[in-house]
């Protein structure tokens, strides 16, 4: 009776020690749910196909693997925005820099092949050129307006662009009062006010 009776609690112990470990599949299921309703760097077309996977994963391994990815992914775009935001805001102050430098200005050229050419970089980003040189074999400014730019082929340094002219010039401020603009060459100029 002593065995039997000490059988019996043994296995009740085990039952309760069973029934309470671990969380059941539709509860993994619902923590994973939450889990994925806070992952803020994910699309909602993204958020629906983790949730869609969850839904039909069969087991708790399943689905915290699932999950496990959804959270990967989303660290990693979570990381990229931030990446590309802290990118912006460098570019945006390599414009602002470039802007101040060379708006309310005349740039004239330096250069041999420059010298006869004026160019004014009106604050109202209109500009205005005059070309005393034949052959132009500096730079062209054709249209109305002026822009800095940063782009990825330039290295990420700033770009001028002119309104109507596919030719786009890398500005290097010199630190001497010049100003080179590069394209097929580099042309230089007096920044003068």
């Amino acid at each position: 009776m002593k065995k039997l009776s000490i059988a019996m609690s043994a296995m009740a112990c085990a039952a309760l020690v069973l029934s309470g470990c671990g969380n059941s599949v539709s509860d993994d299921r619902a923590e994973a749910y939450a889990s994925l309703s806070s992952m803020t760097s994910l699309s909602s077309s993204q958020a629906q196909e983790y949730k869609q996977r969850l839904t039909v994963a069969p087991d708790s391994a399943a689905i915290k693997s699932v999950l496990a990815e959804a959270k990967a992914f989303n660290e990693k775009r979570r990381a990229d925005d931030a990446a590309a935001a802290a990118k912006e805001a460098a570019d945006d102050k390599i414009i602002k820099k470039t802007e101040a430098a060379l708006s309310g200005t005349k740039l004239v050229g330096l250069s041999d092949e420059c010298k006869g050419i004026t160019i004014a970089l009106n604050a109202d980003k209109t500009v205005e050129a005059e070309i005393n040189v034949s052959p132009n074999n500096c730079i062209d400014p054709n249209g109305k307006n002026w822009g800095i730019t940063v782009e990825e082929w330039a290295g990420s340094k700033p770009v001028l662009r002119f309104s109507s002219s596919p030719a786009p010039y890398i500005v290097t401020l010199n630190g001497d009062g010049t100003v080179s603009l590069e394209n097929s060459g580099v042309y230089k100029f007096t920044i003068t006010k």
